[in-house]
């Protein structure tokens, strides 16, 4: 037994015997969670979780069937890589009720009860748990055996996080529960990475709304739009394609490479949330405040996101400044402006064509010009011809004192 494991069961004899919790025993978020879970009223001797009846758990499941069905397949490879330990993993909302449950047939079906869907395991129910502390944490925890509040999770350790949508607001908590303590270290990263890939799903299915309500109200600017959201959901495909081998091998301990697709797939979900967030501010048409904006910033990040397009084009993008150059513009506006001129450059490039975007402070004034030039690849003596000129005001960004 561990110094921990010893500390811990400690701490819940002078728990039990006084009421008092003893902070110095417990790792400090164990110690808020029961805390917590003390004041709420939770019962630390109870052997299973409280229950929805099963109609509101119906009614519940009914609701939240679009969250389930996205986490679905990330379950069914968090489970996958478990292999043959005994597990389960689980779905909760935001307010720890259980949603989805998916494991091993001893674990989820066998004598011994286990929370199943409709269970109420927020902390001041449950107590200390892999899907009530993670929600009031709103951060990862993990939970060893005993550190649980309640007697009758003890067999499990439990590692949890929060499901954000695309305003950051938690929607939903992803854990997963394991009788074998020492399995939870290869699991949790792909935990991780798995919760990643949830949010970026949730935030492809606003993405299809946003380019419906883009078709209704502006549809010439429908197409573009279109093709570069497809162009930026690759990312995430690749990344669940990842996450699907890596359950595989670490299912059979093959840890080493896994490792390495782990770290590919986490940085195509970054991508994607990165370029799908640019997508979203091209794609509204809302009229926003003037504000500082970094312009060499935005023009790296619609070369970014403009990068597939260019590749099909066959079209090199080449941009030239000497440092950051901020300037004061509507994000949004200044976004859309800058996506329509390298569009229409990329169209007088043609084939084997450069378009060079070249960023300046113009000499005593308060402008920075912005110039897009075209190299045209279709003649068999390649023209050189500016197609557009920006000008906007700068702005000097003074340090905080």
């Amino acid at each position: 037994m561990s110094p921990l494991e010893i500390d811990v069961l400690e701490a819940r004899r002078i728990y039990k015997s006084t009421g008092a919790i003893p902070a110095e025993m417990l790792r400090s978020n164990i110690y808020r969670a029961w805390e917590r879970s003390h004041l709420q009223g939770a019962n630390s001797q109870a052997l299973q979780a409280e229950k929805l009846s099963i109609l509101d758990t119906e009614r519940l499941i009914e609701k939240k069937q679009t969250l389930i069905q996205i986490a679905a397949p990330y379950i069914r490879m968090l489970s996958q890589a478990a292999g043959t330990d005994r597990h389960a993993v689980m779905l909760g909302n935001s307010d720890a009720i259980l949603l989805d449950v998916v494991g091993d047939k001893q674990t989820v079906q066998g004598p011994e009860p286990f929370p199943g869907p409709g269970s109420l395991l927020s902390e001041a129910v449950a107590g200390a748990n892999g899907i009530g502390t993670p929600l009031a944490e709103a951060d990862y925890i993990e939970i060893i055996s005993a550190e649980h509040f309640i007697d009758g999770f003890h067999p499990f350790t439990c590692q949890g996080i929060p499901l954000r949508d695309d305003k950051q607001e938690i929607i939903g908590v992803l854990s997963i529960s394991l009788r074998r303590a020492d399995a939870r270290q290869r699991l949790k990263e792909i935990l991780l990475c798995a919760s990643h890939g949830i949010e970026a799903e949730l935030l492809i299915a606003h993405l299809e709304k946003d380019v419906r309500r883009v078709l209704e109200s502006n549809p010439n600017e429908y197409q573009p739009l279109e093709e570069l959201r497809q162009d930026i959901i690759q990312a995430n495909q690749a990344a669940r394609l990842k996450m699907e081998v890596i359950s595989r091998m670490v299912a059979v301990n093959r840890l080493d490479y896994a490792i390495q697709l782990l770290r590919q797939a986490e940085q195509s979900i970054q991508i994607f949330r990165r370029r799908a967030e640019i997508w979203r501010n091209l794609a509204s048409f809302e009229i926003g405040t003037l504000q500082p904006v970094c312009l060499t910033a935005y023009i790296s990040d619609l070369v970014d996101l403009l990068s597939n397009e260019a590749v099909i084009r066959q079209v090199q993008v080449v941009t030239d400044w000497y440092e950051p150059i901020t300037v004061v513009a509507d994000p949004r506006s200044l976004l859309r402006q800058l996506l329509h001129y390298f569009l229409q450059a990329f169209d007088s490039a043609g084939k084997n064509g450069i378009v060079k975007v070249v960023v300046k402070v113009i000499s005593h004034s308060e402008l920075a010009q912005i110039s897009f030039i075209v190299n045209s690849g279709l003649n068999i003596s390649p023209s050189i011809s500016t197609s557009q000129v920006i000008y906007l005001p700068i702005t000097k960004i003074k340090d905080e004192q």
